[in-house]
């Protein structure tokens, strides 16, 4: 799916009480201590899947949040994740760390044996795609979100379009994709489209790349001042098409540590491979001697 779904709930969250703040700011006189009480409101906190609250949030802490892209048609249908990715923000510093995984990566999955770690959300949800990425990574996330096909699209619509230069055509009738290439204007049907595309001769690995491209472009779009007006209606709609275990506590802090971040702020990462079959069936296979570089250029990765 997209690596844009990725940070855009939370990026939508954190716009509605980054807003706040911008109000409060330019009222008051840029005296934040007084924001607390003007906050827009966010989205209610959702419990995850194993019925757990998350904790709230030790102030200044870097936090590791567990992005998901669903193609979920029905609700709680199970529903393989299509794009996966790990956020790391560390409030000592501006900007945002993405790790993301292909969604082919071999991986042993905790009580189904070797399979696509995309298939870790069909089995058991967020919970057992976090606790295979921990296996996997030796990290310990234990926070997410996830959106869905449909809400991705209306939230862009929302926002009134990203500009994105599309490097190529893009043309694939039987998914109702249709682009040329050029700098454009995509509203949220064409901004789908771009982020799904995955013709590509190097395969996944060039639609992350893509993915991770239009991220940047769509930080650039949330934080400006001209979406203050549109975060009630965002976030009506992003609690319909988004699941969570992040406390509105949690997202106000992200928030203000994200306060003046723009896309040259985003370091983006890949888990190293490269595709492979196995058993008649195609995986992506991770470089275990590249695999502890990446790990590392990631220093808050937890």
């Amino acid at each position: 799916m997209v690596a844009c779904l990725l940070i855009l709930a939370i990026l939508t969250f954190a716009a509605s009480a980054y807003a706040g703040y911008r109000i409060a700011d330019l009222r008051l006189g840029g005296n934040p201590a007084t924001v607390q009480s003007q906050q827009v409101q966010a989205p209610q906190r959702q419990s995850s899947q194993d019925g757990s609250n998350a904790a709230v949030a030790t102030p200044g802490k870097p936090e590791t949040i567990l992005l998901i892209g669903v193609d979920q048609r029905v609700p709680d249908e199970p529903s393989r994740s299509d794009t996966i990715m790990l956020a790391v923000l560390d409030p000592q510093k501006p900007g945002v760390d993405l790790l993301s995984i292909p969604r082919d990566t071999r991986v042993k999955i905790p009580g189904h044996g070797y399979d696509k770690i995309n298939a870790a959300h069909a089995y058991g949800g967020p919970r057992l795609l976090m606790d295979t990425i921990n296996d996997f990574l030796g990290s310990h996330v234990d926070k997410y979100v996830e959106v869905n096909f449909q809400g991705f699209q209306k939230i862009i619509d929302i926002l009134g379009g990203v500009d994105i230069d599309v490097d190529k055509r893009m043309y694939y009738p039987e998914e109702n994709i249709d682009l040329k290439p050029g700098f454009q204007h995509l509203n949220g049907y064409d901004a789908l489209a771009y982020v799904r595309y995955r013709y590509d001769p190097e395969g996944d690995i060039t639609r992350v790349g893509r993915q991770q491209k239009f991220m940047k472009a769509l930080i650039d779009q949330t934080f400006k001042l001209s979406t203050i007006p549109k975060i009630p209606q965002l976030v009506s709609e992003i609690s319909k098409d988004v699941k969570t275990n992040l406390s509105v506590k949690e997202m106000l802090s992200l928030a203000l540590s994200m306060k003046g971040l723009n896309g040259s702020a985003v370091n983006t990462y890949t888990i190293p491979g490269e595709g492979k079959y196995v058993g008649g069936v195609s995986y992506y296979i991770v470089d275990q001697q590249k695999l502890p570089d990446v790990i590392a250029a990631i220093p808050n990765l937890r």
